[in-house]
């Protein structure tokens, strides 16, 4: 009772809420794992693609080495060296650009789902209020974001700091090295820092995303109020009772022509009015209306009822009486029993029957 006076958001989040939110934009997301995967990516994409980069930069160096001869400042056509350079650092740096692109994509799909909302990157004057702004930048949310981001630095420096310990025995003998050991030593270290920090910030952004995700459904916690006036707005929402509606016209009319079958004879307008009528005086002390329908159901009815050899008949003064005056799952009136009973009297006697269902 407490927790409805003062309030208080102590209920979980709604479906209806959070699929609300997630319209607007309003979704669990963490940037910190989305760089992180993307780092990743890319370095390792560097390390595959480092030998047929390299060998495209040497091939391109070549070409114009050959070249440099023949070029005339004055006369020379600079569009064919341009398209060369272009075209060589198209091939390089495309690879790695669609795979970052790809790897951002798919990540922010993981984490939030497929979602386009215009709406989100609108302009909106507010966002221009400089109180607003720094009311933002105070609170708990923003503080939380900058102590994650100092102490993000300071692991990085820390990681950092213990790689190039670890490697400072070969750094202090490297003016002894040939060229090509200073830089294979360099590419080691640069790579063992690489692969340290793309881990650790990996795990920090998974961290984050949890957090991020606490967070989220945190914040869109509703009182109790809230849920009952979300359930009253549902219920008296015009679009979910039409929809209710509909669904149930659809499993009446299912459960109406799977009906068809056990009727005794269908009766018809000849072509716009079908209606299944059944008498079983175990079921009750007048025919029976199981299925009716006019126009397209009408035909579906009649197709059901000569695929199960149910007699149809046609009559149309007694089809429209008995369509306008009687709704399925209802007896007949007592003005039609003469007129049904000279039906019914004529199918017994093709299929062999006695009135009530048995035969004789």
């Amino acid at each position: 009772m407490a927790n409805d006076e003062t309030g208080e958001k102590t209920e979980e989040p709604t479906a209806r809420k959070l699929s609300k939110a997630r319209e607007e934009g309003q979704v669990a997301k963490s940037q910190e794992l989305t760089s992180a995967l993307v780092l990743l990516a890319a370095g390792l994409t560097l390390i595959v693609l480092a030998p047929f980069g390299w060998d495209r930069l040497v091939g391109l160096f070549r070409y114009f080495v050959w070249r440099f001869p023949e070029f005339d400042p004055a006369t020379a056509d600079l569009w064919p060296w341009l398209q060369t350079a272009c075209r060589e650092t198209l091939i390089i740096v495309l690879p790695l650009a669609l795979l970052i692109m790809i790897v951002s994509l798919a990540v922010n799909i993981y984490q939030v789902g497929f979602v386009m909302n215009p709406g989100a990157v609108a302009f909106k004057p507010d966002k221009l209020n400089f109180i607003k702004g720094m009311g933002r930048f105070f609170k708990l949310k923003a503080v939380v974001d900058a102590v994650k981001n100092i102490l993000k630095l300071v692991i990085v420096f820390y990681i950092s700091y213990l790689v190039i310990r670890d490697e400072m025995g070969v750094f202090v003998t490297m003016s002894e090295m040939e060229p090509v050991e200073i830089a294979l030593v360099t590419l080691k270290a640069a790579l063992i820092l690489f692969l340290k920090l793309t881990l650790t910030l990996l795990v920090l952004g998974f961290m984050d995303y949890a957090y991020q995700k606490w967070q989220f459904l945190r914040d869109m916690r509703m009182t109790k109020q809230e849920i009952k006036d979300e359930f009253k707005q549902m219920e008296g929402d015009p679009q979910i009772k039409a929809k209710i509606r509909q669904i149930q016209r659809e499993q009446s009319k299912k459960r109406m022509l799977a009906d068809v079958p056990k009727s005794d004879v269908v009766i018809t307008n000849p072509t716009h009015l079908a209606l299944a009528l059944v008498y079983n005086s175990a079921l009750a002390q007048a025919p029976l209306v199981l299925a009716k329908g006019q126009d397209l159901m009408a035909e579906r009815i009649k197709d059901i009822a000569r695929e199960a050899k149910v007699p149809i008949v046609e009559n149309k003064p007694l089809a429209q009486a008995l369509y306008k005056a009687v709704e399925v799952g209802q007896v007949i009136p007592l003005e039609f029993y003469k007129a049904v009973a000279e039906v019914l009297s004529y199918v017994y006697k093709l299929k062999g029957k006695v009135p009530g269902g048995r035969r004789r």
